[in-house]
């Protein structure tokens, strides 16, 4: 109860100041484990955002009613947030250096929230190299939580002498979910099957098993448009031979 009063009371000062000092900004910093952005200034509106304990918006516009505040998200995007899960604080122009001004203004520009902490499903296309060829694959994803998710996926690696098909699951470990570049670790089991060209008469048809493991990383810019990069070794094998390839590629993830 107490803080219930002393939280709106501290905001109202904040904000307050920034009339004696027009080159002030005023800020909200999550206090809670987790805070709802809502579209509009009550519980009832959808929400839009999930925001973290730590994470810093800027104050917008204060609510006519109770004590909401509409904060700009990373994205560009608004909405309103609880006072009661929030801390106020103010930043004047004195505070930042030109480098760390200069970065904001880039992550403002072009980097947006991680859709990470509200989605379900994901899915991502990716293009590279694999053991110094071309490969193409596709990854659907179910977000366990988080920071877990089990993650499948189906590939082409297509060479000058046959065709290698890829397939199969995994997991991957995300450590910074909900960060706007999020580091991720993965490890995937499943199927490699070669399939030689019409003019190669000295490789065969096999079916090998794929062992997978390594990581990447994550970064979301605005529009919720996320640029996945990984890197991971690939073991093909069978109980008479084992090979193995690096895989290097990029590519755009799509989140629900």
């Amino acid at each position: 109860m107490i803080r219930r009063l002393l939280l709106p009371l501290t905001v109202v000062l904040v904000l307050g100041s920034l009339a004696r000092d027009a080159g002030a900004e005023a800020f909200l910093r999550v206090i809670a484990q987790k805070a709802p952005v809502h579209s509009g200034p009550s519980g009832n509106y959808r929400t839009v955002f999930i925001a973290e304990r730590g994470q810093v918006f800027q104050v917008l516009e204060r609510g006519t009613k109770d004590y909401w505040f509409k904060v700009e998200l990373e994205d560009g995007t608004s909405g309103w947030i609880l006072g009661d899960v929030v801390f106020p604080f103010e930043v004047g122009p004195e505070d930042a250096g030109v480098f760390t001004q200069m970065g904001r203004a880039i992550r403002r520009a072009i980097l947006g929230p991680s859709p990470i902490v509200y989605a379900h499903v994901g899915l991502s296309f990716s293009a590279g190299i694999l053991d110094r060829e071309g490969v193409f694959l596709l990854r659907p994803s179910w977000l366990i939580d988080p920071y877990w998710a089990l993650e499948g996926f189906a590939g082409l690696s297509p060479r000058a002498d046959k065709d290698v098909f890829l397939g199969g699951l995994g997991f991957v470990l995300r450590m910074a979910p909900g960060a706007v570049i999020g580091p991720y670790a993965s490890v995937g089991l499943g199927a490699a099957h070669t399939r030689p060209k019409a003019d190669n008469f000295f490789d065969k048809k096999e079916t090998l098993m794929a062992l997978g493991a390594g990581g990447g990383i994550e970064i979301t810019f605005k529009k919720q448009i996320t640029l996945r990069i990984d890197a991971r070794n690939w073991s093909l094998f069978d109980q008479n031979h084992t090979s193995n390839g690096q895989e290097y590629s990029a590519g755009l993830a799509i989140f629900f």
